[in-house]
């Protein structure tokens, strides 16, 4: 089965609430965790991950918290996903540092590769603004 891990998830939405405050204006972590349920230690080793990867900044002190590094529209969910899980390998023999005997004559390599490569380019496509823009029409609904 197929799923998104709770880290990706929490990292997601942690990085539509960052983008939905104002960029100058740290959140703080206590904050985040309460609003979108995420337990604190949790929200603290995500973010530490996502400010590794130039995501976020972290401000220190009373009035401190996290906030977006860059515009929203230059994150896509392909930056956020790999920071956060690494590459994406559907299939181990996808992986360039895995050998499998019978690569050669497997029938569903293809299968796997393109359905790889769509994932890929679909997260590629997908920014954090319009994430943002879609949380704001159905807040409206």
């Amino acid at each position: 089965m197929f799923r998104i891990s709770r880290r990706l998830d929490y990292g997601v939405q942690l990085m539509v609430a960052l983008a939905n405050e104002d960029k100058n204006t740290p959140k703080p972590t206590a904050q985040l965790a309460e609003s979108l349920n995420i337990p604190l230690p949790f929200l603290h080793q995500i973010g530490h991950t996502l400010m590794q990867a130039g995501l976020i900044k972290a401000s220190p002190g009373p009035r401190g918290g996290l906030r977006l590094n860059q515009e929203a529209e230059e994150i896509t969910l392909l930056r956020i996903s790999e920071s956060l899980e690494g590459p994406i390998c559907l299939n181990s023999c996808l992986s360039a540092s895995e050998e499998c005997e019978k690569y050669e004559e497997c029938s569903s390599k293809h299968m796997w590769s393109n359905l790889q490569d769509q994932i890929i380019s679909y997260l590629g496509q997908v920014t954090l603004a319009s994430l943002c823009e879609y949380s704001l029409v159905e807040e409206k609904e």
